[in-house]
């Protein structure tokens, strides 16, 4: 078992080290949403938010923001946290969006994932209304958690309508039944739109990106179960790469505990970090390596790369998005010189074009235009190449944070 590139390469070399090797693997999970109420880290403040309503009769919850913040991990542990709080058993189930669903394939689906309600799942589509939705839950369900993630990938607005009409009548009625719409968004309208009459039946979770403490943590409950430690300056690095994206924590954490394995060590070194960069950089997926090439690529020398990288390092709001003035620091820091908007607003609004991705979106109104990432996951990346490729360095990132 070797893993491998131009510049390294390492394999455990005894059945221990495989051993360890391989539960790393199973304790940092960069591609799988956490199902275990023991491994979650942070979250409190939203936590109480949803323990609140759950606990509510008639109320739901509208869970949102950014791809890869980790909004299906909070979702699937809040029925392990809830049956911690309730005197009555709590059921609960969660089902996945497709663009191809409406109304009735989704309550099919819904159906379909609690024992009790799965004779219910052939039910014609003339039969399955908002009415007989809540005649059935209040009937045969009992206290229940139904999650409904990938809300923004139904494309049918009959189907969102319908499911707003559903949570007007479950609300009402006072059915212990409590839904919970995930969705990737800036806001509530955005995944709910004109349905003004069920805002107060829906508690509004926004799920910032992860805080550095919060990333901490996580880092800190896996590596005591792996027996090995890293330095607060180990930490606060991955996190700083990590721009609050939990998977990116996980990519990272696990090259380099993985390193640090084959070396016999229980200490992930700043060595270890530096591979796990490079693997990171190297094996990403295919979609944000051609992104960034195409963004940032060009028969003559040009400053994309640096301007993307300055954009990647930029100060955010919360949803994400930067004032071109934002840029200024990180792009004089890059490039040794000052910088000014006038430096790189042309490279901003290529960003935002076809011809490079586009890899930016652009909102607002000139003189207050303001910018995003249109893929969360593209800013980490563009931070690990810089540091990769020695655009940046280790002390020019402490400088920003």
């Amino acid at each position: 078992m070797v893993i491998m590139n131009s510049d390294f390469a390492f394999a455990p070399s005894s059945p221990e080290q495989l051993q360890r090797y391989l539960k790393a693997a199973q304790v940092f999970t960069p591609s799988a949403p956490i199902d275990s109420q023991e491994l979650f880290a942070g979250r409190h403040e939203q936590l109480g938010q949803v323990i609140s309503a759950v606990a509510q009769k008639g109320q739901h919850v509208i869970l949102y923001g950014e791809r890869g913040v980790g909004k299906t991990s909070f979702a699937n542990v809040i029925s392990q946290i809830m049956r911690g709080f309730s005197e009555h058993e709590i059921v609960s189930g969660i089902v996945n969006c497709d663009g191809i669903d409406d109304f009735t394939s989704l309550w099919q689906k819904i159906y379909r994932e609690f024992d009790v309600l799965r004779t219910y799942a052939n039910t014609s589509p003339e039969e399955i209304t908002p009415e007989s939705i809540r005649y059935t839950l209040q009937r045969k369900l009992g206290k229940a958690i139904i999650v409904i993630d990938e809300l923004d990938r139904i494309a049918s607005p009959v189907a969102t309508e319908l499911l707003a009409d559903t949570i007007k009548t479950l609300s009402e009625h006072l059915v212990d039944v409590t839904l919970i719409l995930v969705g990737v968004a800036d806001s509530v309208n955005d995944l709910i739109a004109e349905h003004a009459s069920i805002e107060r039946s829906l508690v509004q979770v926004q799920m910032p990106r992860m805080a550095t403490n919060e990333l901490h943590e996580l880092l800190d409950k896996r590596l005591i179960l792996l027996k090995m430690t890293a330095q607060d300056f180990i930490k606060g690095n991955i996190a700083l790469l990590s721009q609050g994206l939990p998977s990116y924590t996980h990519l990272l954490a696990l090259h380099a505990s993985q390193k640090a394995i084959t070396r016999n060590s229980d200490d992930i070194e700043l060595d270890d970090l530096n591979v796990a960069i490079k693997m990171a950089v190297d094996k990403a997926y295919q979609s944000i390596l051609n992104a960034y090439h195409r963004a940032t690529s060009s028969s003559r020398e040009t400053i994309y790369a640096q301007v993307l990288l300055a954009c990647a390092l930029a100060k955010k709001n919360s949803l994400g998005f930067f004032a071109p003035p934002d840029v200024e620091n990180p792009m004089s820091l890059i490039m040794r010189k000052k910088y000014r908007t006038t430096g790189f607003a042309r490279h901003l609004n290529d960003f935002c074009e076809d011809k490079r991705g586009p890899v930016l979106v652009k909102r607002g109104s000139e003189r207050n235009y303001r910018f995003r990432f249109i893929n969360p996951m593209m800013q980490p990346y563009v931070i690990m190449h810089g540091l990769a490729n020695g655009i940046i360095s280790q002390e020019d990132l402490s400088s920003l944070s």
